[in-house]
């Protein structure tokens, strides 16, 4: 029973770790993109000069 258990923890661990990885990176990205990047590249909208970011 004891070794079943250390099984379950190792992959509950391994499971909690990759999802913890992919929502880091996810949340990273969302960061870093931006409303102003979309306009222009994506849907090819002509912005004002004072929306744009350096």
């Amino acid at each position: 029973m004891a070794e079943e258990m250390a099984y379950l923890a190792v992959w509950l661990l391994g499971l909690f770790g990759i999802v913890g990885t992919v929502s880091a990176y996810v949340a990273k990205f969302v960061v870093k993109d931006s409303l102003s990047y979309d306009e222009a590249f994506v849907w090819r909208r002509k912005l004002p000069p004072e929306t744009k970011q350096k």
